[in-house]
């Protein structure tokens, strides 16, 4: 089935009146913008090698930022996934650079994901290294409602969910790739229950994990028995939609968002860094 998901339109630039004249068509699409970012600064200063030590000093090590912690490749709807708070060179140290020993092994370990965090708003160091663009303000209401930074570890997970806003996220460091689906695809996603997760889908997994090959299922014993072949049937109608497509993500790279399209992300093979946009 993954020869089925159609990757979507990649373009170099674009400025904000094309943007806009998009966002205004009758159907507007993801895109792939590869230039979009091309001038931010963090593109050369936050950087895996000197373990993110831009980052570190405009935010300040010991500044306390809530982690989301869970099992693996599992998203927010997990039931062992949950919240807590830790100084910032903690999180690096011990979840994205395995600086810090542990006894139990790093298999058995929970992923802590820095997700949709606000410390752009309160660090201007930061900020200027990934300044706000014009195209940001295009949309009908011209208002651009939150920026976030994003950092993870290898393989990192955000399942299938939908936003009121249109969306712009940017890789700055490693790679992640995005499935995103039209607002249609809700009847093959099987939205969450829970008051504050309707925009959830309740598909567990990354899709890449759905549509492995591999016999190997010790990783799904937590799952319903059926819930690969449950899953495969659900996005082989979903990803047969108009628009619904793949977008593979490197450092300088973006994916556009329309407004209510279903998105899941997932992080490559080494920790990940990006910046995400809101507007309307």
């Amino acid at each position: 089935m993954g020869s089925l998901i159609k990757t979507a339109r990649s373009i170099s630039s674009i400025t904000p009146a094309q943007l806009h004249d998009h966002l205004s068509g009758s159907k507007a699409f993801p895109l792939h913008l590869t230039g979009l970012i091309s001038s931010w600064p963090a593109l050369t200063q936050w950087r895996l090698s000197d373990q993110l030590r831009g980052m570190r000093d405009a935010v300040g090590e010991g500044k306390s930022v809530e982690i989301e912690l869970g099992k693996k490749q599992r998203g927010y709807l997990h039931p062992d996934w949950q919240r807590v708070n830790m100084g910032f060179a903690m999180f690096l140290d011990a979840f994205i650079f395995d600086q810090i020993p542990s006894a139990i092994p790093k298999s058995q370990l929970p992923s802590a994901y820095l997700a949709q965090s606000d410390l752009l708003d309160g660090s201007p160091k930061l900020a200027e290294a990934v300044p706000s663009l014009p195209h940001f303000y295009i949309g009908n209401e011209k208002s651009l409602y939150r920026r976030t930074v994003w950092i993870g570890p290898e393989k990192s997970f955000t399942p299938f969910h939908k936003d009121p806003y249109v969306g712009i996220y940017s890789q700055i460091v490693g790679n992640k790739t995005f499935h995103v689906l039209p607002p249609e695809a809700a009847q093959h996603l099987s939205p969450s229950n829970l008051a504050r997760h309707t925009n959830t889908s309740q598909i567990p997994l990354p899709v890449s994990r759905i549509l492995s090959a591999t016999d190997d299922v010790h990783d799904l014993a937590d799952l319903p028995r059926d819930i690969l072949e449950t899953c495969q049937h659900q996005l082989k109608q979903a990803f047969a939609l108009d628009g619904a497509c793949a977008v593979q993500l490197k450092a300088g790279e973006s994916v556009l968002i329309p407004e209510g399209w279903w998105h899941a992300a997932e992080g490559g093979d080494g920790p990940g860094v990006g910046v995400g946009a809101w507007f309307r």
